[in-house]
């Protein structure tokens, strides 16, 4: 198996900043430069399409280097299932049983209009429910359709990597890469919404084969001395979602330019990214920036901090501080930065009880499942 790489810790604590960044800028502009300023943090929706190359990278490495394991299948999905299970389907009991014994709660944190259908979220379908009403409406569980996509994913790309001979999982990947961004652009050509772009598989899965891509290329030695290349790739990139959003005129992830080449730069963005905290040495800054320590606990925590910030934010927006208590001078950004740190405490002292009291000791059980 692959060496634990400290820099992917952070490069994952990077993923969840950008989410709650996202999630958790609020604030009413007081100016044109304060509404200007704000497609900075509202670009976050975008750490997303990180965690989506990472799982590629990382599950595919898992699935390659178990492949003729006796124990492939079992140990894979037994392993997955102790990662991703207990805390998922303990949120959508506390969301879906518990919460509505509590009316004023429930409408607080999964909104008046939460959908009356509740299959999706016990199976995973999140994604597909979102589509079907075109609209995000449950306050705390619609973030799960991206779980639902990664979920998807395992699901069929333990049987493919099985399945396929070395030379053509690469040649795989890259056809997904070229697929999807050709998909995207001929389905809002022909009536798919904006939503269903951004929320099912066939249109997101280029940032998944691109993380394949790169863990089936590291193993064939393609990567060694590309690290520069990498961080030029990543600069480029963020000039390209610069200009992307630019000509949108914000930084939402529904812009048409966005769909349509935005979230192809962003998977080439996150994949130079990665390559550099892959093959640069310890010693050079990025690698060294992704290892610092308070980068790599977000990273640790990203799984429970991404489940529960929401119905945080809430909380504190309602009952701590809101928009419309922003101490502005000239500026509402003051009282933005203080609410990020306002949220992001508590949502990071829930994640790190989870972790110790919950999810470490269940994870404990993944020696029972070796490949």
């Amino acid at each position: 198996m692959t060496p634990h790489t400290p820099a992917l810790d952070g490069l994952r604590g990077i993923a969840i900043l950008l989410v709650l960044l996202h999630h958790y800028t609020i604030l009413q502009p007081a100016s044109p430069m304060d509404g200007w300023m704000a497609n900075v943090p509202l670009i976050g929706w975008s750490g997303v399409d990180l965690f989506f190359v990472l799982s590629g990278f990382l599950i595919t490495g898992i699935l390659i280097d178990a492949r003729g394991s006796e124990r492939y299948f079992s140990s894979f999905y037994a392993r997955r299932t102790l990662r991703i299970f207990p805390l998922y389907y303990l949120v959508v009991f506390l969301s879906l049983v518990i919460l509505p014994k509590f009316p004023t709660a429930h409408d607080l944190l999964s909104g008046p209009e939460a959908p009356p259908e509740q299959w999706p979220f016990w199976l995973y379908l999140t994604n597909f429910a979102v589509a079907s009403r075109d609209a995000f409406v449950h306050g705390v569980l619609d973030v799960t359709w991206s779980l639902a996509i990664e979920e998807q994913f395992y699901l069929v790309w333990a049987a493919v990597v099985w399945l396929c001979p070395p030379r053509v999982l690469g040649w795989l990947c890259a056809a997904i890469i070229t697929g999807a961004p050709i998909a995207r652009a001929w389905s809002l050509a022909h009536g798919s919404t904006p939503i269903d772009v951004y929320v099912l598989p066939l249109f997101r899965a280029d940032a998944l084969a691109a993380g394949a891509l790169l863990a089936w290329s590291i193993r064939r030695g393609a990567l060694e001395g590309r690290g520069r290349a990498a961080l030029g790739v990543t600069a480029f990139g963020l000039a390209g979602v610069v200009a992307v959003c630019w000509m949108d005129g914000d930084s939402w992830w529904w812009g048409p330019t966005m769909q349509r080449v935005g979230y192809t730069v962003l998977t080439l963005t996150g994949a130079g990214m990665l390559v550099a905290s892959l093959v640069l040495p310890p010693a050079h800054w990025w690698p060294r920036l992704l290892s610092a320590g308070w980068l790599r606990v977000f990273g640790k925590y990203s799984y429970c901090l991404y489940l529960i910030h929401l119905p945080v934010m809430r909380v504190v927006r309602t009952y701590v501080l809101g928009p419309e208590q922003f101490v502005t001078f000239g500026s509402a950004w003051l009282g933005q930065l203080i609410f990020y740190a306002a949220a992001t405490a508590p949502s990071l002292a829930i994640a790190w009880l989870s972790w110790r009291v919950f999810e470490a000791p269940i994870l404990k059980l993944k020696a029972r499942f070796p490949y």
